[in-house]
């Protein structure tokens, strides 16, 4: 038996080395361009569900005080280490408790707001009492305003928050940055009507949280009310 093996010609089709480096240079710019704005656009999407845990943590633990011990308005606040101490330490999962001698935060840690200027207040001998959950979330709290008595704090003009005892301060992610006011640092009000994120309640419009502008402080309860970063 004879095999006749039948022959066929085949144009064969393929890329120059030029084309496939053209498209690749293509290819990572297109990524530059998109992949830091898709990783933004993630980081802050993911940031409103901590801001959410932090809230719900501090209200959780002042309903706690508050069921235990009958009200919170007469509490110590006029001493927050032993208010803290005393009463409000044991609610939450501390890993680091530095009180009021420093440690927590650093003299490297420097805050921003979203207009640019910077403080140091959460450092050492600043007269705040600081320390860090479990979760990686460092704390700063101080009583609301000595000044005006305690209980009597309020934040806003006009006041949407009112009879504040203390604020309640938290970097999210600790100090590996940006510590920004609204980023990544947020704050709350504890009051004998309730603990309220800064910039008023979830549901509340804040006119005050834009971006690159004032403290910053107030976009706690935007991205709490839009469950993400907007500016």
């Amino acid at each position: 038996m004879v095999d006749i093996v039948m022959e066929k010609n085949y144009k064969k089709f393929g890329f120059t080395l030029a084309e496939v480096l053209v498209t690749l240079l293509i290819i990572g710019v297109v990524a530059a361009m998109t992949i830091p704005g898709l990783r933004k656009t993630s980081e802050e999407a993911a940031t409103a569900p901590i801001v959410n845990k932090a809230y719900s943590t501090i209200a959780n633990a002042t309903k706690a005080v508050e069921t235990k011990e009958g009200g919170i308005r007469f509490l110590p606040w006029n001493d927050i280490e032993k208010l803290m101490d005393d009463y409000y330490i044991p609610q939450f999962n501390v890993m680091r408790n530095c009180k009021k001698n420093g440690g927590c935060f650093d003299s490297e840690y420097t805050t921003r707001s979203l207009d640019g200027k910077t403080n140091n207040d959460f450092q050492n001998s600043k007269n705040w009492y600081t320390f860090v959950t479990a979760d990686g979330m460092y704390w700063a709290v101080a009583a609301g305003n000595t000044e005006k008595g305690i209980c009597q704090y309020s934040e806003g003009t006009p006041a949407y928050i009112k009879n504040g005892c203390a604020n309640f301060e938290v970097d999210t992610n600790g100090p590996k940055g940006p510590n920004t006011i609204g980023v990544d640092i947020f704050g709350f009000v504890v009051t004998p009507e309730g603990t309220f994120p800064m910039g008023g309640c979830p549901g509340c419009e804040s006119t005050t949280c834009k971006e690159n502008s004032g403290t910053g402080w107030a976009c706690t309860a935007r991205i709490i009310s839009e469950g993400k970063i907007s500016w």
